[in-house]
């Protein structure tokens, strides 16, 4: 609602900016639930902090306490997300960054905050985002989950990220805060091990913001985001372990590429290789084979309990083509009435069933936005989200 300017402002025009301001630095959907229809078009706008008054009586002279609580609330939301700007100050005269008490408010005021969140926080979902130096990466203890046994069937993994509340949930998310996950695998000998690492070893990292989940750049191919973020999400994985029994992939969020003989390889003969397109390395697939140079320590393979060379074994590798549709995936849902979410980390081999050697390592990671304040106005998502491991790839229903 634009102020005619040279005008005092009245009650139902600051209530209605103030009512703006209360849509992204506050909560005007404070009893959201869950399981609310096209939730991600409001749950996404809210951050959290007490309302402003937007119900001040028509007889209430709008005064300049109230404007400076709304320039403050606008500067934190400047100084939060990603974009480049100013802090506010007053139109008349220029420059002013502060007014007396007990002055009435000019209609170009109140219309300078109204024109900043309606054109730079609002617009591209801007209000959703962090400033990079405004956030912090941080590890929770006890943060990362293995195996280390030789596998060949299936391997799953879960862990949980929790809030005290659907909303605070919420907050985190609306606030630019992010889930990631990284995986690594090491010190592997068979075939099952190369083929895989190949896989798991290119994903990088996976971030998992309010709409979306992104890959890590570094990748030789990229993996198939479902475009999914905590918004999208449902109380199913639709991997078959729901109660329902329905594989429908409901709650996949990412695929990764397959076995791509640009990263990892495997031979027979003199022993297992390494196999890359990079500088000093040669790589020959004519005839479905591949000359593989082996670099990297020495180890023992689990299968025949004998050493492989760390270096200098040529062998012949098969045809990586017959293991290009050999996938890991990641699931997500939400659990707890919407106060937590819970991702699955799948890898099926079952089509081969090649043992798989070596230390799988998944690393669960959180960025935080940071607390700020202007003044009497402050931005603050905490509490910061709890992680619980629920299935670390080592129960009854892994091998």
């Amino acid at each position: 609602m634009t102020v005619t300017p040279g005008s005092i402002v009245k009650a139902e025009e600051y209530n209605s900016v103030a009512d703006l301001a209360n849509l992204i630095f506050g909560d005007n959907y404070s009893s959201a639930q869950v399981t609310d229809l096209n939730r991600i078009l409001t749950h996404k706008f809210g951050w959290g902090a007490v309302n402003l008054d937007d119900q001040v009586p028509a007889e209430v002279l709008i005064e300049a306490e109230r404007l400076q609580y709304l320039v403050n609330h606008t500067n934190v939301m400047i100084d939060h997300v990603d974009i480049a700007d100013n802090f506010l100050v007053f139109s008349v005269p220029q420059y002013r960054t502060d007014v007396r008490r007990r002055t009435l408010v000019r209609a170009e005021d109140l219309n300078l905050v109204e024109d900043k969140i309606n054109n730079n926080i609002i617009p591209g979902n801007t209000h959703a985002t962090v400033d990079p130096g405004n956030a912090s990466l941080l590890s929770p203890e006890s943060n990362e989950y293995t195996r280390e046994m030789p596998w060949q069937n299936r391997l799953t993994g879960e862990h949980k990220w929790s809030w005290d509340s659907y909303n605070s949930a919420r907050y985190f998310f609306n606030g630019g805060g992010q889930l990631q996950l990284s995986l690594e695998m090491t010190g592997g000998c068979t075939a099952g091990y190369f083929n895989w690492a190949d896989i798991v070893n290119e994903v990088g990292s996976l971030t998992f913001t309010w709409n979306n989940l992104y890959q890590s750049a570094g990748y030789q191919t990229p993996g198939l985001s479902e475009g999914k973020g905590f918004y999208h999400l449902t109380d199913r994985y639709g991997d078959g372990s729901d109660p329902d029994g329905v594989a429908d992939d409901e709650g996949l969020l990412f695929t990764s590429a397959g076995v791509t003989q640009t990263a990892y390889g495997y031979g027979y003969g003199y022993g297992y290789g390494y196999t890359s397109t990079g500088p000093g390395m040669f790589v020959d697939n004519i005839s479905g084979y591949a000359s593989a140079y082996r670099v990297g320590q020495d180890c023992i393979d689990p299968v025949y309990l004998i050493q492989i060379p760390g270096a200098g074994g040529y062998g012949y590798s098969e045809a990586y083509s017959n293991y290009a549709n050999r996938y890991f995936k990641l699931y997500g849902k939400w659990v707890d009435n919407g106060a937590a979410v819970q991702f699955k980390i799948v890898f099926d081999d079952t089509a081969f069933e090649q043992v798989t050697d070596g230390r799988l390592e998944a690393t669960p990671r959180y960025l935080m936005p940071d607390v700020i304040t202007e003044n009497t106005s402050t931005f603050d998502v905490s509490p910061d989200p709890e992680l619980s491991i629920v299935d670390n790839f080592n129960t009854s229903d892994d091998s």
